[in-house]
């Protein structure tokens, strides 16, 4: 006889299964991330020499932009199947139509890269827009990263995907300066709003790094300490004095410099893209590790059903009786029996209240960020401008309403949406 509804028990390992099930395909999305990581590396790099070339009148980097092109083509090609592999298969995890939705946007923004790219072989567009352009295509695919993260169900890889997100976005803002600096160094000449938004792409590298901080673990800051210990930062430094140096007038040909800054520049965001793939491979093991303790509970949650279920075996008599033939209290062993059951439920049910509490803090890093992001496309788009102003902006008002950046965000947000 049992002692307990059938259907509790199959929801009970039903739960755990679907637990397993989500973090199998959260593992899988930062599987897909790490391609994505790898595309916009090569972004970043085909930026930063389609600014030398076009600052210098074709005179530099035409070889290696040539060269260039078709490895950014085969890490979008292997990003895109990563994505059909992981959101298209008919094992795709459902129920996360904005993340679809954003990267349906972002797939969509990169079919402009052709014509991008042959615009520029014909210098028929300003260093200034292309690097625009890219900036655009890596900010839309940075944001399915942050997507990712506020659909992800298990706290410590939302935690890992919230530094993950923050270090690419530091990432990105130094290969921001390093197209910059390319630009001035090409053309030998740097004015005083490019030496502004020089300023700006240090500050918001530092300000993505310490939200890194935050929110990676022990391995991941061991990681970091690797970039800020590098001595290429005493090269980079040494560099952005120099270009400070540099006025708008064509004082001195400092063109070759363009080669020498990029080499330089281009060695520490190697070193950061090192990090961003040992933060992938750790968020892949960090899932693992979670879908191996989400197992290990269900088949101790299997162990003790069954127990339970052979515990109590119908007697000659018709009476309950144990399987060693120990008399018992049928009602007493009922209620015996229904208090496991119960104390595996609520087991099961603090779990997942410890899980959403410990997600509280880290979605709501996410929201604000999401938040943050979307207001400054929306300030580029309607006012033309670029992503420091839109920043200064944000920042202006928040200073000027006392307000938070992420609640004059906010508002800008919804009043878009009126």
């Amino acid at each position: 006889m049992q002692t307990s509804n059938p259907l509790t028990k199959q929801f009970l390992l039903a739960a755990k299964y679907q637990e397993i099930h989500a973090l199998k395909q959260l593992q899988n999305s930062c599987a897909s991330l790490t391609k994505l990581g790898d595309f916009v590396h090569q972004l970043q790099k085909e930026r930063a020499m389609s600014n030398i070339f076009l600052a210098s009148k074709s005179l530099r980097f035409s070889n290696e932009l040539t060269q260039q092109i078709p490895i950014t083509q085969s890490a979008q090609d292997t990003f895109y199947d990563s994505l059909k592999t992981t959101f298209i298969s008919d094992n795709a995890d459902p129920g996360h139509s904005r993340l679809y939705n954003l990267i349906t946007y972002s797939l969509q923004a990169l079919d402009v890269l052709p014509a991008l790219r042959h615009q520029i072989g014909r210098q028929n567009v300003t260093p200034i827009h292309a690097t625009q352009s890219f900036t655009q295509l890596i900010a839309s695919l940075l944001n399915i990263i942050l997507e990712a993260a506020d659909g992800a169900s298990d706290p410590h890889v939302t935690r890992l995907l919230v530094a993950y997100f923050n270090f690419m976005q530091g990432k990105e803002y130094a290969g921001q300066e390093r197209a910059c600096g390319a630009q001035a160094f090409a053309a030998s000449k740097f004015t005083e709003d490019q030496k502004t938004q020089l300023a700006h792409f240090v500050q918001e590298q530092s300000h993505s790094f310490s939200f890194f901080n935050e929110y990676a673990d022990d391995h991941l800051l061991k990681c970091y300490t690797s970039l800020i210990e590098h001595p290429v930062n005493k090269q980079v430094d040494q560099l952005r004095s120099l270009l400070q140096k540099l006025d708008d007038e064509n004082a001195q040909p400092l063109s070759q410099l363009s080669e020498v800054w990029y080499e330089v520049t281009t060695t520490r965001i190697d070193i950061m893209h090192k990090i961003e793939q040992n933060i992938s491979d750790h968020l892949i093991d960090s899932a693992a590790m979670q879908i191996a303790c989400a197992q290990r509970k269900l088949n101790s949650n299997k162990q003790i059903l069954n127990t339970l279920e052979q515990q109590y075996m119908p007697a000659t008599d018709g009476q309950l009786a144990l399987k060693n033939n120990e008399p018992t209290n049928t009602a007493a062993s009922k209620l015996n029996s229904n208090k496991t059951m119960y104390d595996l439920i609520l087991e099961q049910s603090q779990h997942i209240k410890q899980i959403n509490q410990a997600l509280v803090d880290a979605k709501r890093v996410i929201t604000e960020q999401k938040v943050i992001h979307q207001a400054k496309y929306i300030l580029i788009e309607q006012l033309k401008l670029t992503e420091e102003q839109a920043h200064k902006q944000l920042q202006k008002q928040a200073m000027d309403s006392h307000s938070s950046l992420y609640n004059v965000a906010q508002k800008i947000v919804e009043l878009s949406d009126d």
